[in-house]
């Protein structure tokens, strides 16, 4: 019912004000549901959640002005979700505090190395989304985007998956000994 509600809200906006305040809302309901996944029940502080952010927009902004918005939306997600992978398979193996300062680290990288680039390069400080694309299409994918998580976020809580997270995040030494696999 909140997200039938929600989907209806830019029809009853007349200020772009109103719906930018709005979709920015959702963004960060996306963002932190999105933290909220693995840093909730495990305990572990992720701040690289903003690097698979950042390389999602900063590709939607450099591919906005050549492809297609669908193309664009894949790409970014595949390229989200590759880096996610790299990152995981070399962070998962780290605990406590150096996962807090890698995780930091690779946020910080993320951002100079695109800065770098921008600057040596393409010579561009800062970029426009050009797509074909209005904010309440945008408004409604984050929306999609939110439940979608939401769902994940249920599906994975009641599984062996969730039960496993929420081990690791009381005592990671116990959950080795239960046989769970911490990494």
């Amino acid at each position: 019912a909140a997200v039938v509600a929600l989907a209806m809200l830019p029809f009853g906006i007349e200020s772009d004000y109103s719906l930018g305040l709005y979709l920015n809302m959702l963004m960060y309901s996306v963002l932190a549901t999105a933290w909220a996944l693995f840093s909730g029940p495990t305990r572990y502080v992720s701040l690289a959640t903003v690097a698979f952010f950042g390389m999602g927009a900063y590709a939607a902004a450099v591919l906005g002005e050549v492809v297609s918005w669908p193309v664009v939306l894949l790409a970014a997600t595949g390229i989200g979700i590759v880096m996610s992978l790299l990152v995981g398979l070399a962070t998962l193996r780290l605990s406590g505090v150096y996962f807090v300062i890698f995780s930091f680290g690779l946020a910080e990288l993320v951002k100079q190395l695109v800065s770098w680039y921008e600057v040596k390069f393409s010579k561009v400080l800062g970029r426009y989304v050009t797509a074909d694309v209005t904010t309440q299409d945008i408004y409604w994918q984050l929306l999609v985007l939110l439940a979608f998580i939401l769902l994940i976020r249920v599906l994975i809580s009641r599984s062996r998956l969730g039960l496993a997270l929420r081990v690791i995040g009381e005592d990671e030494t116990v959950a080795r000994h239960v046989g769970i696999n911490t990494t």
